[in-house]
């Protein structure tokens, strides 16, 4: 596939309605609708493109009948090494215009947001969800499942609001611009630690009467016009591209940046993009995505032992810092802490179901008299029948009430919090 970013929005301008058509009739595209505006992006079937409309479908919005593109994100930005794409290459893009120009663009790690406006109303997405949309499945395909309920919208919107107001607003000059944003909060953290910060860093600019992603300088210059916090550029020495992608990552080594995304322009337009990583930044994220909250109760249950987070945190030290590097163990605590929430709904279950099927069993008692277990029975089921959380009750009676029925019972945090919160 031709990956150059020029020829791909000289074709989507020129074939707008045949490849609007492909990404609408793609089963392996997930598609939000509000109002006449449908959002595109890759299913959890599609682990890459594989035909070049899905390029496009990183958060693409258009309209049908006839089809229009109202909004494009960015699209598909491959890593370095990937599709064979490689810094001899990168340095012939460059090398083949004389006002090419490179950046080295910080990568943020956070979450990618884009504003539009549409009809006088301003919209803001991420790659999978739309504002009026419906407000179900991933915000992102990239974040963690921890962040999966975190209202991204909703918390961008007032971020904007309050640091941003402009972008709020349905203005002249934002007019067929889309301005895309890394969305930084430390509930959605991935693996950089940004600390308490909250922001919507300017990354790109999609100018939808040319077709075209505005140049870095045109992007700093539609920050500073709008007091807008716009993404940083490194400038790593070397005398060749090679040179400088192999100084910049040793200036990275050892740290939590996820790394770069060098773009190159060449007159009026940004014609490339490619990711470069971290080796550190790709081992923690590794480490993370396999940090999950399931492997984590696994671990607990497999150590009755422990008798708190200190307990496992020693665990988890004692491995090293490659298996559990120190960046890591603030995710594993996350899902401590959840399980240790949820371990105490479940015992609050446990100690109300105890405490009521005893009260139950000595009115059952009264009414079925002494050595019919039949009747007694059917005596507690004719009360416990009419109280929640029957099956706790039953469980109770029978002498099997502990903490793995409850658990049994209430297999999640959220249906144990739900169960208690009726107590």
């Amino acid at each position: 596939m031709n990956l150059r970013l020029d020829h791909l929005l000289d074709d989507l301008r020129a074939r707008s309605a045949e490849i609007l058509r492909a990404i609408d009739a793609d089963p392996l595209l997930v598609k939000r609708q509000s109002g006449s505006l449908v959002l595109a992006n890759a299913g959890p079937m599609l682990f890459t493109p594989q035909a070049p409309h899905q390029l496009f479908a990183k958060g693409i919005v258009y309209r049908r009948e006839p089809f229009e593109v109202v909004s494009l994100p960015l699209v598909k930005i491959y890593n370095l090494g990937e599709r064979d794409v490689s810094a001899t290459d990168l340095t012939g893009i460059a090398g083949g215009d004389q006002t090419a120009r490179v950046h080295f663009l910080r990568k943020l790690d956070g979450t990618l947001l884009q504003r539009f406006q549409h009809e006088g109303r301003v919209y803001f997405t991420t790659r999978g969800m739309i504002e009026g949309g419906p407000c179900y499945g991933s915000y992102d395909e990239d974040a963690l499942a921890r962040a999966a309920s975190f209202d991204f919208l909703g918390t961008a919107r007032r971020m904007a609001q309050t640091k941003y107001p402009a972008l709020c607003e349905s203005r002249p000059e934002f007019e067929n611009l889309t301005l895309v944003f890394e969305f930084l909060h430390p509930e959605t953290r991935v693996i950089t630690n940004y600390g308490e910060r909250e922001d919507l860093v300017l990354l790109a600019c999609f100018d939808r009467a040319d077709f075209r992603y505005w140049r870095f300088a045109e992007i700093k210059a539609l920050a500073a016009t709008h007091a807008l916090t716009h993404v940083d550029e490194f400038t790593p020495p070397g005398e060749t591209l090679g040179a400088q992608i192999e100084s910049l990552l040793a200036s990275l080594a050892g740290t939590d940046q996820e790394g770069t995304v060098i773009t190159i322009e060449h007159g009026q337009r940004v014609v490339y993009r490619v990711k470069v990583k971290t080796p550190d930044y790709l081992r923690v994220l590794k480490l993370v995505v396999t940090c999950t909250y399931p492997r984590v109760v696994e671990m607990i249950d497999s150590h009755p032992e422990w008798r708190g987070w200190a307990d496992m945190e020693s665990h988890l030290r004692s491995l090293g810092r490659e298996q559990v590097p120190e960046e890591v163990l603030g995710f594993y605590r996350e899902h401590y802490d959840t399980f240790a929430a949820y371990r105490a709904d479940c015992e609050r279950l446990r100690a109300w179901a105890t405490e009521l099927a005893a009260r139950v069993r000595k009115e059952a008692e009264a009414e079925a008299g002494v050595g019919n277990d039949r009747l007694l029975r059917k005596c507690f089921a004719a009360r416990a029948v009419k109280l929640p959380h029957k099956a706790l009750l039953f469980a109770a009676f029978d002498g099997r009430l502990d903490f793995a029925a409850v658990r049994e019972f209430a297999r999640t945090p959220e249906e144990a919090k739900e169960a208690a919160a009726i107590l």
